[in-house]
């Protein structure tokens, strides 16, 4: 057994998307095309498209690509027409268990050569499909884990459903300090394109994409080279009357999602309030990592937390390049984060955020360490988080 010198911590972080990108000017024109739309609906959309903050997206439909008029998830196809509930749900079993496994193939790579016998537990999360046996046990298999190996799937929770794993992850070492947890995040949002031209519908098409990420999370021993995101601190909170801001119901054409235009403003006055919580007699985060669910969530918490752009900076690139991916989307931005904080070889302290339905907010505060480094001399425990 180590002599542990840190709480649970991630230890490394893979990402995997499908094959098929989506360029966002070509999704506009092939939107505006399908939908025929009149110059006051286009120029809605342009707007749309345009503020998203989004370059390029990913799909696991193939269609979704090359963007065929003929398309069933074609924007302006009559509901009748478009892919069943089951239909989508088949592609789902397919496309996720190759996604996941990649993520989940490239945290390992991360770790020493013998990192995937020392999987102890499984945590997977996912909020667009489901199957039994389940994408736990897919996903294990693929991977070789031990037949051993305890799985949890956390379901339909959100874009902030990685956290969720996070907590459990962190507990499980906590309890079990030589276990190693793998959290694997996979989320194929365009299954569930819808067509219409109600605003909602509208909104979601020009922002959720498909992903996956991975990490494992174990004691952090700073002695065995891999550099490390402390998991110092974790908290969640709900904004009371919210409900119907964010949220997904199961139809019979795929899951039909809610996403009301006031969640920037929600979002805003619910991270002030559980951000006073999270940070309490803590030292002041020097790393943001914001899930961008959006352009207009991540311009309202940089103007009222007052961030830097160096700050947001990951959030907006991993918006840019992959959009939102739901639950894996933080992962990717913490792995961005990552990139960022190597070239200062020093700890720093951060916060890590989401949101998903409920309206709900989970955050974390981390304690960044470099690769091959003891522990500082200068680290020092105050209220359970390491502090320079």
């Amino acid at each position: 057994m180590h002599d542990l010198a840190f709480d649970p911590a991630i230890l490394s972080i893979g990402t995997a998307v499908p094959p098929h990108k989506i360029d966002q000017q070509e999704a506009f024109e092939w939107t505006c095309a399908s939908l025929d739309t009149i110059p006051a609906q286009r120029r809605l959309l342009q707007r749309l498209y345009t503020m998203s903050g989004i370059a390029t997206r990913y799909s696991c439909v193939d269609d979704a690509a090359t963007m065929l008029a003929t398309s069933r998830f074609a924007p302006g196809r009559a509901l009748a027409d478009t892919p069943t509930t089951a239909e989508r749900m088949a592609i789902y079993q397919r496309e996720s268990v190759k996604l996941g496994t990649a993520a989940a193939r490239n945290a390992l790579a991360e770790l020493p050569a013998d990192a995937t016998a020392q999987i102890t537990h499984l945590i997977v999360v996912s909020c667009t499909g489901f199957f039994a046996p389940g994408l736990d046990l897919a996903i294990a298999q693929q991977l070789g884990l031990d037949a051993r190996v305890q799985r949890t799937l956390i379901g339909f929770m959100g874009c902030a459903a990685a956290f969720n794993g996070l907590r459990l992850a962190s507990q499980i070492t906590s309890a079990q300090p030589t276990a190693r947890v793998l959290l694997v995040c996979v989320e194929l949002c365009t299954l569930h394109l819808q067509p219409g031209n109600e605003r909602s519908t509208l909104t979601v098409a020009s922002l959720f994409s498909d992903g996956a990420a991975a990490c494992v999370v174990g004691a952090g021993v700073p002695s065995e080279g891999n550099e490390l995101f402390v998991l110092n601190r974790m908290h969640t909170e709900v904004l009371p009357d919210t409900s119907d801001a964010m949220g997904w119901q199961i139809g019979d054409h795929g899951f039909v999602m809610r996403l009301s235009p006031d969640v920037p403003r929600q979002v805003g006055e619910l991270a002030s309030s559980a951000l006073t919580t999270l940070l309490a007699g803590q030292l002041p985060p020097s790393f943001w990592a914001i899930h961008p669910g959006g352009r207009a969530i991540v311009d309202r918490l940089a103007e009222q937390l007052d961030l830097t752009p160096a700050q947001t900076a990951a959030s907006y690139g991993v918006l840019r390049n992959y959009g939102n991916m739901s639950s894996p989307t933080i992962l990717f931005v913490l792995r961005a984060v990552r990139e960022e904080l190597r070239a200062a070889e020093r700890p720093a302290h951060g916060v890590a955020a989401a949101f998903g339905p409920g309206l709900v907010t989970e955050m974390a505060y981390l304690t960044y360490v470099p690769a091959a480094q003891p522990v500082p001399a200068s680290l020092s425990m105050r209220n359970g988080v390491y502090v320079a």
